[in-house]
């Protein structure tokens, strides 16, 4: 067992991305540009995120028992991820997502085995998540997500949580006992608006706080990220990229990047957040959810070159 800081706990899946004109009309057909497969998954994203840039990372959860298992597996490895809790699962189906990109705009169909191809509770080793900095979820199977956190908060290991739309629509009663033993929030805005019924994320940070959740950070998109806690609320802007190919890992780019800097480096909010808005920038220059990742020194070299205050 390798020793790790961050320990990631969620998906790994395949990525099918197909580059479009625009998006279809129903009963429309229409040329792809481009076809390409790429390892992705939210948590798995993070993760690579993390590695890239030198952080000791780990991933727990389950790929099917075929090749595209096999694949992302050799991936991980790859990028200095440690796998030692990865599960293959027999007659079960590594997870595939269908990715449409048109003009560097998304459309994610998910796959219906990333409820199936899953780890259980009993298959959580203790000790590798009591060795660790941070434990990072999205909470998509609940159960080994609770079991998890329970042995992170016995163990003094922070908690960072990124909530998505589609397990906010589960709605506040059912994630609440999660949602109130993180650390640190990191929802979309989607996410945001829908766990509190607000129209605006500022709103829905201020309620996500007020309810108590130490530090919300929402990622905005190309209008960066809002953080709130109960001393204040800022927004922290992005940089402006002409070249945007694929937001696909934008957000698991900025999540992993910021996670590193504040509770690995132990930098404050507003500089972590910096540093996760530039890697994202970076990211969505190329297509695919981790192809543009970047590594510690291009990042340092384009915070460098766009932001005198950074350093």
């Amino acid at each position: 067992m390798r020793q790790v800081d961050i320990v990631g706990l969620g998906e790994i899946v395949l990525d099918w991305v197909t580059e479009i004109p625009h998006f279809p009309k129903p009963d429309e057909k229409i040329d792809a540009l481009s076809e390409n497969y790429f390892p992705g998954g939210v948590t798995a994203n993070y993760l690579v995120a993390t590695a890239r840039l030198g952080g000791k990372s780990g991933f727990i959860g389950a790929v099917g028992d075929d090749s595209y298992g096999d694949y992302l597996i050799e991936d991980f490895v790859k990028e200095h991820v440690d796998t030692t809790y990865i599960k293959k699962i027999v007659d079960k189906k590594t997870p595939v997502n269908f990715i449409f990109v048109a003009k560097g705009e998304k459309t994610i169909i998910q796959s219906p085995h990333m409820q199936t191809t899953k780890i259980e509770g009993n298959d959580l080793n203790e000790a590798y998540i009591a060795n660790s900095t941070l434990l990072h979820t999205t909470i998509i199977h609940q159960k080994v997500t609770e079991k998890a956190i329970e042995i992170a908060k016995k163990n003094n290991v922070k908690i960072s949580i990124d909530l998505e739309s589609q397990i906010a629509l589960r709605g506040w009663n059912n994630l609440k006992k999660v949602l109130l033993k993180a650390d640190i929030l990191l929802p979309n805005k989607e996410g945001a608006k829908s766990i509190t019924n607000s129209n605006k994320p500022e709103k829905a940070a201020e309620i996500l706080v007020k309810k108590g959740i130490p530090i919300v950070i929402i990622t905005l998109g190309s209008n960066g990220v809002l953080i709130t806690t109960n001393e204040f609320q800022k927004r922290i802007p992005t940089y402006d990229i002409n070249n945007i190919i694929d937001t696909a890992g934008a957000g698991d780019t900025f999540n992993g990047a910021f996670s590193l800097a504040y509770w690995i480096k132990g930098w404050d909010l507003k500089k972590s957040c910096k540093y996760g808005n530039a890697a994202a920038s970076l990211k969505i220059q190329k297509l695919g959810a981790r192809t543009g990742m970047p590594k510690e020194k291009e990042l340092l070299d384009f915070l460098k070159k766009n932001d005198d205050t950074f350093l």
